[in-house]
């Protein structure tokens, strides 16, 4: 394995990065923890079929990434990590959901189809929300 992917199956990057000093890394750890909370809950309130609704979302992530310092591409293989599991979940959307919800032209999107949708985008902004306050706080 070469050096730069080893980093980020190293159990300990994790800490590292959270030792970091940035604006974000200073700020008080349950101030972080709550704002993650508010957003991991306002994130998934929102209704299966709204897409559009969750993309002002990735803001919160990008900014507090940027802030901290904190390597896009380890949050990228994080995700992966954890993708299948989402997969799983959502995969059975559009097998029982085959209400046509929107139209293209002559393609049809069923409603199941939204829904993955929508859990694949949910589950990318609450884990990497997560992410980027074990990044930023430590454990």
């Amino acid at each position: 394995m070469n050096k730069p992917d080893a980093k980020f199956i190293d159990v300990g990057y994790m800490d590292r990065l959270s030792a970091m000093d940035s604006p974000v890394h200073r700020l008080d750890p349950r101030s972080k923890l709550f704002i993650t909370l508010l957003y991991v809950v306002t994130v998934v309130s929102f209704d299966k079929y709204q897409i559009s609704a969750l993309l002002p979302f990735f803001l919160y992530p990008v900014i507090i990434m940027s802030a901290g310092n904190i390597p896009v591409l380890f949050l990228l293989k994080r995700l992966l990590i954890a993708a299948p599991f989402a997969l799983l979940v959502g995969i059975f959307n559009p097998v029982l959901d085959r209400e046509v919800l929107l139209s293209l032209g002559p393609i049809g999107i069923s409603g199941g189809w939204v829904s993955f949708l929508s859990i694949f985008i949910r589950f990318t902004l609450t884990v990497s929300a997560a992410l980027v306050l074990l990044a930023t706080t430590g454990i």
